[in-house]
């Protein structure tokens, strides 16, 4: 018998949560479970599912997730999003799920309760997972979420501790976010292409940010470091990767219009395991609680990492040894510990062999995947 598993996307554009979906689907065992993926936006996300043969269904009506988790924040206009579009994914939730008719739902966000709720309410012996990729506001909304969840959804699967805090401990299994250790690995020759491709020097030292430009990502942080870079050592350049201008406001593209010229700013691209080769270090100046993907694609194509001191990505390198963890907002900290590796060669070699070994252990796909695909046995029987 095979199995349909309906995973419900919130988004179309690139980012974590698509690629870790379409990690999860790429292993799965076809012969036993039919994927099929319901995304309320589409965008270039949906080929990322094509690609790993999952039947894709886009909502014909752009639909907006539940917003209330860190990654989001809140403002007056996500509230009234909030109100306003339950009913309408409480009525596309309906459709997709007789559609289907899967023995499995899969959330791909803790946002996507309303589609747990219409499985419970119109449907039997459906069982529902949650992955849990971000942490929950500290208000209303993000008690919304955690109500919510706890009462409709069967099964849980943060990412780390944090954000297992909410469940209890039988509700859900932790298995970290993974990366495909074969597709992020260091290639010299694509290192010197890529490099060519821009203008970049085979000498320069090359700091990488592989994120949305956004402030919750902490690009304010982000001018005053490559400002400040700028003075101390010419040598070095920061390289964005994560712009989109016709998506943000204002203040964000005066951010990004005063970066300093040892700044090259690209939009958001979906070959990140080429692009990264480039650079020597990455850095991820969250702001927010939040997980940062781009740190665990560094870390395992042997790039050492230096990150702000907020909780989900502070526990996804050992600090000191495959990277940096500082303190939030402290620049001059974080321009420190930047220009100290870039003088220590034998300290950067080392950190670079550490970090490998230290994403296969702890972020290989094959071995996550397996843990998720032991939570569809066990829920089914």
């Amino acid at each position: 018998m095979i199995n349909k598993v309906l995973y419900i996307h919130h988004a179309g554009e690139l980012g974590g949560a698509p690629k870790s979906l379409s990690i999860l689907i790429s292993g799965l065992d076809q012969r036993r479970y039919k994927p099929y993926v319901f995304m309320l936006v589409d965008g270039p996300s949906k080929d990322l599912f094509i690609k790993v043969n999952a039947k894709v269904i886009v909502n014909k009506n752009r639909l907006f997730a539940f917003h209330g988790t860190t990654v989001s924040g809140m403002s007056f206009r996500l509230f009234i999003k909030n109100l306003l579009y339950l009913l309408p994914n409480a009525y596309a939730a309906y459709k997709i799920i007789k559609k289907v008719k899967p023995n499995i739902i899969h959330l791909n966000t803790s946002c996507l309760f309303v589609y747990a709720l219409v499985a419970n309410f119109f449907f039997k012996n459906i069982k529902v997972i949650c992955h849990i990729r971000e942490p929950l506001l500290n208000n209303f909304f993000g008690k919304i979420l955690i109500y919510c969840n706890i009462k409709f959804v069967d099964f849980f699967i943060p990412i780390n501790n944090y954000e297992s805090e909410p469940f209890r401990k039988e509700q859900f299994e932790i298995i970290k976010n993974s990366i495909d250790k074969n597709i992020y690995t260091f290639d010299n020759k694509r290192r010197i292409y890529e490099r060519n491709e821009i203008k970049l020097n085979n000498t320069d030292f090359v700091v990488g940010f592989f994120a949305r430009f956004n402030l919750e990502n902490g690009i304010e942080d982000l001018l005053a470091i490559s400002q400040k870079i700028k003075i101390v050592d010419e040598s070095i350049k920061i390289l964005i990767f994560g712009f989109e201008p016709q998506i943000v406001n204002e203040e964000i593209k005066n951010i990004a219009k005063n970066m300093p010229d040892n700044v090259i700013i690209n939009g958001m691209v979906n070959d990140v395991q080429n692009k990264m080769q480039m650079i020597d270090l990455l850095i991820s100046p969250f702001k927010t609680p939040h997980f940062s993907r781009s740190v665990i694609e560094a870390l395992s194509m042997s790039i050492p990492v230096i990150v702000s001191d907020v909780k989900s990505q502070n526990t996804l390198l050992e600090n000191n040894k495959t990277g940096y963890i500082y303190s939030v907002g402290d620049i001059n900290e974080a321009v420190n510990k930047i220009i100290a590796l870039k003088r220590n060669k034998e300290l950067l070699v080392s950190m670079k062999m550490n970090a490998r070994s230290f994403a296969v252990r702890n972020f290989c796909h094959i071995v996550n995947n397996k843990k998720v695909y032991a939570i569809y046995n066990s829920i089914l029987k």
